[in-house]
């Protein structure tokens, strides 16, 4: 609208008209997981054990989620499964000293568990959480091993199963 010039208000016939519809949260689903995420999740909830699919022809692991096709060379995966090492290394964490705003809970969201990149025995990459809290005691190069839940119930979430990873002693 141009400077100066008059603001028209609307006719009362001329308001949006809203709707409100209201429903209850959450909306609890059911989804497949597939073929290879199925096998990752299985392995972790009945097995406790870190699975993932390598490239027949690249040999290349894919941790971060299996996939039925190699994104490098575009070959079918197959069905070649590694266990992945429960053991490893810290290769870089971050501590966080002010509790983030989640805005999935609309909330501050203040985990106690710093989240690393831990270099598994076997090569690999992983991104979780550590145990130690201390920022006295947290270090890059410190070994590390997998703490599961326990609970075989709350199990099923994959690498989520993992709670986090507790500093050993060599």
């Amino acid at each position: 609208m141009a400077k100066g010039s008059p603001t028209k208000k609307p006719k009362k016939s001329e308001q949006p008209e809203y709707i409100r519809i209201k429903f209850d949260l959450p909306r609890p689903y059911h989804w497949s997981t597939g073929r290879y995420l199925g096998k990752l999740y299985a392995e972790a909830k009945e097995n406790k054990k870190l699975m993932a699919n390598r490239c027949p022809k690249c040999k290349e692991i894919k941790v971060h989620a299996p996939t039925p096709v190699c994104p490098k060379c575009k070959v079918d995966m197959g069905w070649d499964w590694v266990e992945l090492p429960q053991t490893g290394t810290v290769f870089q964490y971050t501590y966080q000293v002010y509790p983030l705003w989640d805005p999935h809970v609309g909330a501050r969201w203040a985990n106690p568990h710093p989240p690393a990149i831990i270099l598994l025995d076997n090569g690999v990459y992983l991104r979780h959480l550590l145990e130690e809290t201390d920022t006295k005691k947290l270090r890059e190069g410190m070994r590390v091993q997998a703490v599961w839940e326990e609970d075989y119930e709350k199990r099923g979430q994959g690498f989520q199963d993992i709670l986090y990873f507790r500093t050993i002693e060599e």
